[in-house]
């Protein structure tokens, strides 16, 4: 049960890479079929959830295709990375902390796009420290995921740091 359990956190960053694919579908759909309704509404639900690193993306020159070939093997990636979970901690970290970064980036983007700022926010010098928290339940529970993903990775780094510390200390006693 524990191995089932953690191979579900593992495959958070796979699914926010797959939301990413998902979007760059809908975009590619709306190019298409612009007048269909379901175009617009998968597109719509999920700009809220990925919208910065898709436009960043896009700036360094990746087409709606290209975005959908990255998303994609990325997906194919994570999963193969949740499934040898011993072999490739570090590329596990990587992938794991970018899926979380890029969601917490795109939902600072979405939640701070107003028409105007009037309030506290407009004063000089002042700095909202707040958590940007996305709008949509999607976007928080991959938020929620991804960070289950990253303590999962961090735990797993700090376990083998110790296990390393106790296997010198080990051959340390064997030897004196």
């Amino acid at each position: 049960m524990r191995v089932l359990v953690l191979t579900f956190v593992r495959l958070g960053p796979a699914l926010v890479y797959a939301i990413g694919a998902v979007f760059a579908a809908s975009m590619l759909l709306l190019a298409m079929y612009p007048s269909r309704p379901f175009a617009w509404e998968l597109y719509l639900t999920m700009l809220p959830v990925l919208r910065l690193p898709l436009m960043l993306l896009s700036v360094a020159g990746m087409g709606a295709w290209e975005l959908l070939a990255a998303f994609a093997s990325l997906v194919i990636f994570g999963i193969y990375l949740s499934f040898h979970p011993k072999r490739f901690l570090r590329a596990r970290f990587v992938h794991a902390h970018v899926a979380l970064l890029g969601l917490v980036l795109s939902n600072a983007a979405a939640s701070t796009s107003e028409a105007g700022r009037i309030g506290a926010s407009s004063l000089p010098g002042y700095v909202d420290w707040s958590l940007p928290l996305p709008t949509a339940l999607l976007g928080t529970a991959l938020i929620i995921w991804a960070a289950l993903a990253c303590v999962s990775t961090h735990a797993e780094i700090i376990r083998r740091i110790r296990i390393r510390a106790n296997m010198g200390r080990l051959l340390a006693y064997r030897r004196s």
